[in-house]
């Protein structure tokens, strides 16, 4: 579930006087590195800015603060419940804050978000170069949010739109501009599947658009709280047009398979899929024989298929065999010393299991 957040490159113009002469002060803020929780109930973004080549503090000191509000489309239902900031500290120490009522009205069916930021007077001010980080917002919100719901910030220089305010005037609304940008989240995902077909577990999924994506990481989980990557695939990067993908799970669990797609971007930004489900009843079975035995133990099982390799340890935890991928069912130990062994059988879904045998001379 995700959150595509579809901003703007900001851009500020204030306005300062200097020995008479009128001059504007041109500031460029962007949202980078979005990432939306897996749960879907948080949004984490940064916030970082420069200065355009004409760049020049105001004469009344560095600017001080900044109101960026903002208004969010969410699925229905859900509500933004609160959140909170941290400045970096060398360019924003003071006061962070997140509004979840902003003055204004935000079109029908959307909900107003506001971001505050304060300078302290000693931190660096911004150069004409290269962006810096300002602050890292996270934003909470009372139920998962969606794929492709939109965030814009709003254009006007006043109390009900973005604003910026300088130390000797706190509620000057500085006149600006916004030039136009689209940071979008990985992808627009618009369908994701997992079926069971025979042993292995088929997963299909689709785009309808896709900006500076990179790739899909494919996980997996038998509890969906451990989820571990099974593999990967590139994403198309730049698309218009519906792209279809698709992967298979040739060595699914025992039981149930969680399956969900980790979408990331080029610049970090990721987001997660729903989690899909697939069931694969009958865990193979191993038996041991003879057990005592003397001088070779032999393996039986209903699908040798699904085994990877076979260990041997003594009580000690030393590995005395390995078969590798040279497996056997018949297996020579006369060379190992009578006692007590565990002969561990892991599968190619990454599965083992345990089973002890003595060893008698």
């Amino acid at each position: 579930m995700k959150l595509i957040l579809k901003a703007f490159l900001i851009v500020f113009l204030l306005t300062v006087f200097s020995e008479g002469t009128k001059a504007q002060t041109t500031i460029i803020l962007d949202f980078v590195n979005k990432k939306v929780s897996q749960d879907g109930l948080h949004w984490t973004f940064d916030v970082v800015g420069k200065g355009d080549p004409t760049y020049l503090p105001p004469n009344d000191n560095t600017w001080r603060a900044y109101n960026v509000r903002l208004d969010v489309q969410l699925p229905a239902g859900v509500t933004i419940i609160g959140g909170s900031g941290v400045g970096d500290p060398l360019y924003a120490s003071a006061s962070i804050g997140v509004q979840t009522i902003a003055p204004g009205n935000p079109p029908p069916g959307w909900q107003e978000l506001g971001l505050t930021l304060e300078r302290a007077d000693d931190d660096l001010d911004l150069n004409t170069t290269d962006f810096v980080h300002l602050a890292t917002y996270t934003i909470d919100f009372s139920g998962p949010v969606e794929q492709g719901n939109p965030a814009s910030p709003r254009l006007l220089p006043t109390l009900q739109g973005s604003s910026w305010s300088n130390p000797q005037d706190e509620i000057t609304f500085r006149p600006f501009t916004f030039v136009e940008q689209t940071f979008p989240l990985p992808v627009k995902l618009i369908s994701f599947s997992a079926t069971k077909e025979r042993n292995v577990a088929q997963l299909n999924w689709a785009t309808s658009e896709e900006t500076n994506s990179d790739r899909f990481d494919i996980q997996r989980s038998s509890d969906g709280k451990k989820w571990q990557q099974i593999g990967s695939v590139k994403s198309k990067g730049e698309s218009k047009q519906t792209a279809y993908y698709s992967a298979t799970d040739s060595y699914p669990l025992n039981g149930s398979n969680l399956y969900r797609l980790h979408m990331i971007d080029k610049d970090g930004s990721s987001a997660y899929s729903k989690i899909e489900s697939v069931n694969f009843e009958g865990q193979a079975q191993f038996i041991m024989f003879p057990n005592p035995l003397i001088d070779q133990i032999s393996i039986k099982t209903n699908d040798w298929d699904k085994v990877a390799k076979i260990q041997i340890y003594n009580m000690g935890g030393k590995e005395v065999y390995n078969s590798a991928s040279n497996l056997i069912k018949d297996i020579n130990v006369k060379n190992l010393a009578a006692g007590v062994y565990v002969v561990k059988v892991t599968q190619k879904n990454n599965t083992s299991s345990d089973h002890k045998i003595v060893i008698s001379k």
